[in-house]
């Protein structure tokens, strides 16, 4: 009805201009004129024009893609910081990869090498002031007797490994000698895989417990006795000796390959 109304408007005005413009010359709009005239007609028609939302964007409409856009834009600058990330990470992990195998080469040289031990004498180890401590062998045996009146005898199964060491007064006076009282242990390896702890005898010559005084160039026989598992120890290529006293310990190297 309202288009009807605009169309029949139209026509009349341009009628009516038609009509007065008989004989007589247009009239000329000024740029001022004619720019108020399109101004009120845009109005008029936009005003009527039920479809002007599909010519004009809509502003919340454009808010909103712009909006999705940024995020978009966003999402991807995430996806790329996480992926360069991820990467550093990798090539961080390859580095300390690479320097643990690295380090590892010589760790495995240095494994397949036996460590240097500093060895001691047997004097030096028990810390005896002159006195020298001289190994002068061993024996493998079932029993080991000091005298007549006193024997030991090995643990089923085990076997005395027992080694005899002389003490010597090497100066020109009587000295004492108490071992006794430095309380020490001894830890025998042989072969590089027998470990065993000496056992603690009441033999009067135990070495870890001998106590007693030396004349001028005299010496002492004493013994070390170790029970070991029956025929573990056959031929004895190298056995050293640990002594410890005080926590502190020193190794005395007996028999050498």
């Amino acid at each position: 009805m309202k288009k009807k109304r605009l169309a029949a408007g139209a026509l009349a005005l341009a009628v009516s201009i038609t009509a007065c413009g008989c004989g007589e010359q247009l009239y000329e709009l000024t740029d001022e004129e004619e720019a108020v005239v399109v101004h009120y007609a845009t109005r008029a028609v936009t005003k009527f024009n039920k479809r002007q939302s599909e010519g004009i964007s809509d502003v919340t409409m454009l808010k909103a893609r712009m909006q999705q856009e940024e995020e978009r834009r966003k999402e991807e600058e995430q996806k790329e910081k996480e992926e360069q990330q991820k990467q550093e990470a990798k090539q961080d992990e390859n580095k300390d990869n690479s320097k643990t195998e690295s380090g590892r080469q010589p760790d495995q040289s240095q494994s397949s090498e036996q460590p240097k031990i500093d060895y001691v004498s047997l004097g030096q180890a028990l810390k005896l002031n002159g006195i020298e401590a001289v190994y002068k062998g061993y024996e493998v045996t079932s029993t080991y007797m000091e005298s007549a009146s006193y024997m030991i005898r090995a643990n089923s199964g085990n076997e005395l490994l027992v080694l005899h060491v002389n003490l010597k007064n090497t100066g020109n006076k009587k000295a004492k000698c108490n071992i006794l009282s430095k309380m020490p242990t001894f830890r025998l390896n042989v072969n590089g895989d027998l470990n065993v702890s000496a056992d603690t005898t009441i033999l009067l010559d135990d070495l870890g417990t001998y106590q007693g005084s030396l004349k001028a160039g005299a010496a002492k026989k004493t013994v070390l006795v170790f029970q070991v598992k029956e025929g573990t120890v056959k031929k004895v290529k190298s056995m050293d000796l640990e002594v410890t006293i005080n926590g502190t310990g020193s190794t005395v190297q007996l028999v050498s390959d």
